[in-house]
């Protein structure tokens, strides 16, 4: 299940500015470290506020029924270190599912309560308006009204930053938006034009299948290599035809748009597939199989939609689009 292979910390070394201040009851004096000593935990967020009380974050990317455990372990953990009860603490949640964790722990002598906040609540353009771009990225998986507004907002943000900064931060949104699915089709669309290269050795998220993902699904670079290849191959047959060096160019074009457009068709395969098993928690071959069999990259994105805001009814929707008993 692809959201819970992804965590923000894979993404930000530190929670961006905005966000920060929109959760925060009071100003914030220091950033304290994320390790708890003496024990093997260690959080999201963690900060002292100008009132002297402390500010506890995490970022929850699926519904974890033992996040109530969880957050007491924290609580008295930073406690303990702080020798201080006055603990604000908060999950942040940034799923694509419905938020459905419990924020309080009841049992016999212990009442135990946190926040807990479907990141969907913030309006995206409070941060998409704001200087840093670590708080834009974010605004992904915030509300979002206008995909379009948010795209254009990335893309100019990106307009600034040198090849390796801007290769970075595409790598950024693209991972984050596994969590919006439907976005992160769009995304990837409206950024095919841009001239950027993504190779292997530029992953430096620590998941093997996001590695997978980014290169090979969304073809990116391997769909550059295969139009080169292919374009190279087709240049030198058209090449005798109408002379080599014209023929090459041709090859060379074509091949890059078959390259390509080749890739988008196996990110939309996927992503398909990764839906799925994000609603049943597995993809029978079968089902896999059919999907990849797809050819038409209008009716995979539709199914996607269908997919991703079908509940009661997924498996009813999923047998009528794929023609499948």
């Amino acid at each position: 299940m692809p959201s819970k292979n992804i965590t923000l910390k894979d993404i930000f070394e530190e929670v961006p500015h905005r966000l920060s201040k929109i959760l925060s009851p009071a100003p914030i004096k220091e950033l304290l470290p994320t390790a708890l000593p003496s024990t093997e935990l260690r959080v999201d967020f963690l900060a002292r506020l100008e009132d002297e009380s402390i500010l506890h974050m995490e970022f929850q990317s699926f519904n974890d029924t033992n996040m109530p455990w969880r957050m007491l372990r924290y609580y008295t953990a930073i406690a303990e270190k702080y020798k201080t009860h006055n603990i604000k603490q908060i999950v942040v949640y940034v799923g694509n599912e419905k938020l459905r964790m419990k924020s309080s722990l009841k049992i016999k002598n212990l009442v135990f309560k946190y926040e807990i906040l479907d990141i969907r609540q913030i309006d995206c353009r409070v941060l998409l308006e704001g200087p840093d771009p670590m708080d834009r990225l974010l605004a992904c998986l915030c509300k979002v009204d206008d995909e379009m507004y948010l795209i254009e907002k990335l893309i100019r943000t990106m307009e600034s930053m040198n090849d390796e900064e801007r290769k970075d931060y595409l790598l950024k949104a693209l991972t984050l938006t596994e969590l919006r699915p439907n976005l992160r089709i769009r995304l990837t669309e409206e950024v095919k034009p841009m001239p950027i290269v993504v190779r292997p050795e530029d992953i430096k998220l620590p998941k093997k299948k996001l590695r997978k993902d980014i290169l090979y699904r969304l073809g990116l670079e391997e769909g550059k290599q295969i139009g080169l290849e292919e374009g190279k191959q087709i240049g030198l047959q058209e090449g005798k035809q109408i002379g080599l060096e014209e023929g090459r160019q041709i090859g060379l074009e074509e091949g890059k748009q078959i390259g390509i457009e080749e890739g988008l068709l196996k990110s939309a395969q996927e992503m398909v597939i990764a839906i799925i098993e994000g609603k049943l928690g597995y993809v029978s071959e079968e089902i896999a199989n059919r999907i990849r069999e797809i050819r038409d990259m209008e009716f995979l994105r539709s199914l996607a939609k269908k997919l991703v805001s079908a509940s009661e009814d997924f498996m009813q929707v999923l047998a009528i689009e794929l023609k499948i008993s």
